[in-house]
């Protein structure tokens, strides 16, 4: 199965290309201020411009014609010291969160030489947000999902030519 990405031929759906998406979301949201992709404890968190989306890598796993990414997602913003607008806080990260995941749900990233679209990029139906408060250095609150992506995986020998050792 082969796919186009951005009007490019690619064997599979690659993490930098998740990571594009990522980013695309993130700046084009009206509630985000700074999307950041990595490990949380290297972004400075003094010095970054409220709301934040962040976006780590946990893992991924190969199985049979498919590969799946697995990312935690983290929405935050700074909450006032006397906490008074914790609840708007969490009540906005939250929906920013259900935006994403709609979006990863209802929009056509990459379109297959089959042209089947939404089945190149599929997020689990079910995802569980977690909230959190005063969790880093700063006074933020917001939510964490952990989500998985499945796209089709390309598996097939004579498009990976590796030389084998004599």
């Amino acid at each position: 199965m082969s796919i186009y990405i951005n009007g490019q031929h690619s064997r599979n759906v690659t993490l930098k290309y998740l990571y594009d998406v990522f980013r695309n979301l993130g700046n084009n949201h009206k509630l985000i201020n700074t999307t950041t992709i990595g490990d949380i404890f290297e972004v400075d968190l003094v010095e970054t411009t409220y709301p934040l989306f962040h976006i780590a890598t946990d893992n991924a796993q190969f199985d049979t014609h498919q590969l799946t990414y697995n990312f935690q997602l983290i929405l935050m913003d700074l909450v006032s010291i006397d906490e008074s607008n914790e609840e708007y806080v969490l009540t906005d990260m939250l929906e920013v969160i259900g935006d994403i995941i709609s979006q990863f749900k209802n929009s056509d990233f990459a379109t297959s030489v089959r042209g089947d679209e939404r089945n190149e990029i599929r997020i689990q139906d079910s995802i569980t947000c977690e909230p959190f408060t005063e969790r880093f250095d700063n006074e933020v609150t917001g939510w964490t999902a952990n989500i998985a992506i499945t796209v089709a995986f390309d598996a097939s020998a004579c498009a990976n030519v590796i030389p084998l050792a004599d």
